[in-house]
Order: C-alpha cells, then structure tokens, then sequence
C-alpha cells in the first residue's frame, strides 16, 4: 500500500549511516569502523578525531538490529559512575558495588569496563557513539531532574540497564534498579534518637546530590513527624566529604550554632572526620554529642569509641546486579525489575 504524503509536509529524517559519517569525515566506511571498534592501530589521531566530530555532527548511532546481534555475543559490561569526582572510585560504597558487580561477572568469564564521568560529559562521550558491552549498570549522582535525563540518554542506547540505589518508573522497559532501603535506615536512626530524647538534630551530608543520601535524610524527617516530637532539624554540607571539607562545613556551623545534641552523618567517612574535629575542640562523644554514622565498613571498626551506624549491602547490591544481568543476557528479560536489600541498625558507643 503506498501511503500518499500531504503537500507541504516533510518525510521522516532518515538515520545516518556508517557511509554517510565517511563521506563527511573524507575516509572510507572502514576507518569509521576501526574508530567505532576503538581499532586504532589503523587510524591516525587526526583521521579519528575527524571521525568522532562528524558522528557527533551527524548524531550518528549504530542500528539497534546490529548491537542486539552483538550483545549476544558480547561477554562485557560496562559500569558507569556519573560523579563530579575524578577519583569516585576512592568512595567506599562506590567501591563496595563495583568489587561485587565485577566478581559475579568474572566468575561467568565476563569482563567489565568501569567508566566514571559528570553528567555533563556522557552526551558526548564515546558510550553514546560505541558500543563495546552487552549491557550498562549506572550509579547515578545528580538532582531528580539530572538523574533522569541520564536514564534517557542510557535508554536510548537499547541496551539492558541496570540502576544502582534509585527507583525507576514502571514505564521504563528493560531496565532493572537494585537497591538498599536507605529511607528505613533513616527511620531507624530516628528513632534511635527520639527514644534517647533528643531534641536537636545537625545532618552533615555530602555536597553532592546522591538518591542514596536523600533517602537516608527523608527517613529520619519521616521518623521525626511520625513521633509528633518537636524537634529542630539542621543541615549541612560537608563538601567532597574529605576531613578538610567537614573540617570546614561542621567547624563553620559550630562557630555560629550551639553544639547540637545528636548528628547524623551521611556516611562513616563524615561521621570520622566530625568525631576528630569534636575531639580538636575539646567536646566528647557520646557525652556531650551524639552520632551515627551510615554504611559500617571495615574502617568504622577502628573508631574509639566504636561508631554507631546503619550496615550497608553495597558489595551484596553489586553481586545482586551482576546477577540480574547475566540473567538477563542468558534469558532476554530481567528475573526482577526492582531490587530492594535491608539495611540493619548497628548500635556502637557513640550514642
């Protein structure tokens, strides 16, 4: 059936193909696919950056027919941690996830490529231009708004994907979220405190934005309106969450505030450098603070006194996610679409 088109109306743009970016960039379709297959050996640094600028100019993608054929022969993921930080693999729960992701995958010969970037960088990067996996997982920083603009760009990829400690709505198919429940963490440290009769409660958190952090923070608020305690609530950022930020964010709010009677911190990382500040100035825990902290890894053990705090599943999320993925390649489908693993209340002598 031949379908007539109105006057004056437009036909559908056609997709660019490998022919298309060559006779732009004045190479033949070959050097366009070394440079799509980072075979490099074969192109001169002038000739791919030449390349790479026409298929961002063209907005060219390989046709998804293609990459499904190669992602069931693919035995790679890739990993991708969208931080501000050149050194996001230096954070403990980032770190945690990954170790678990990569040893389910090369126990069933998968190999995995860990990519980390700003939000800001993944347009233009060669994720969105070369695919060399079978699927993505994504741990995703960012305000709601940034995060989902991230989902989309990975969705259009037509890749399976795997989201790392956020939800993602129903509509979206053929991705898969594995998270901890942060927000009954948060509860859990609310309540902690409420029975302890605190009534002034300082949050130092990191400066950037995780989904992680923000559920840990509404948590604790839900835990306070519940009780129908009148409790005052402050917040801080502690910056990059180094000792010299917290140093920094914390010692600048205790110049201009009354020491608070309980802090949560983000992290265990914060909770350390808040408690050596403490000490600096002269104040004890718990005596004259309390504090907790989130996450529980090996280092909080060395705290004195021990640090009260929530027990992550980090390296448990990432097993699980790597897991959800090879059953997805083996399979065509996700066994489950969200992920949710406990977190378990650890009480130390910091409360």
């Amino acid at each position: 059936m031949v379908e007539e088109i109105k006057s004056g109306s437009k036909p559908p743009a056609r997709r660019p193909t490998i022919k298309d970016v060559a006779r732009e960039a004045k190479v033949s379709p070959m050097t366009v696919s070394n440079v799509l297959n980072n075979r490099l050996q074969f192109v001169s640094s002038k000739t791919k950056l030449r390349v790479e600028r026409e298929i961002v100019r063209l907005n060219y993608r390989r046709q998804s027919a293609a990459r499904n054929l190669r992602g069931a022969h693919q035995r790679s993921v890739g990993m991708i941690v969208i931080d501000d930080s050149p050194s996001f693999l230096v954070d403990f729960f980032t770190a945690q996830v990954v170790a678990g992701l990569a040893n389910v995958l090369n126990s069933a010969d998968y190999t995995m490529t860990v990519q980390g970037m700003r939000a800001s960088d993944l347009a233009n990067s060669m994720i969105m231009r070369s695919f060399e996996v079978g699927g993505f997982c994504a741990m995703i920083s960012g305000d709601c708004h940034d995060r989902k603009m991230v989902v989309e760009q990975l969705r259009s990829l037509d890749q399976p994907l795997v989201l790392f400690q956020q939800e993602a709505p129903d509509k979206y198919e053929d991705v898969c979220t594995v998270r901890q429940d942060d927000r009954a963490g948060g509860r859990l440290i609310g309540d902690h405190f409420l029975a302890r009769g605190v009534k002034n409660i300082l949050v130092l958190r990191p400066g950037q934005t995780w989904p992680a952090i923000e559920e840990r923070i509404q948590g604790l608020q839900e835990s306070i309106a519940q009780s129908g305690s009148k409790v005052e609530l402050n917040i801080v950022k502690a910056g990059n969450e180094s000792y010299s930020d917290v140093k920094d964010s914390f010692g600048d709010y205790l110049d201009s505030n009354a020491l608070p009677e309980a802090i949560f911190c983000g992290n265990d990382q914060i909770a350390l450098a808040a408690m050596l500040l403490l000490s600096d100035r002269g104040y004890s825990v718990p005596e004259d603070v309390r504090i907790v902290g989130f996450n529980g890894f090996e280092a909080h053990r060395y705290l004195r006194p021990q640090l009260t705090t929530v027990l992550s599943s980090a390296y448990q999320l990432g097993e699980r996610a790597g897991e959800a993925m090879l059953a997805r390649l083996s399979s065509g489908q996700f066994p489950e679409r969200d992920i949710v693993l406990p977190v378990h209340f650890n009480i130390g002598a910091t409360t």
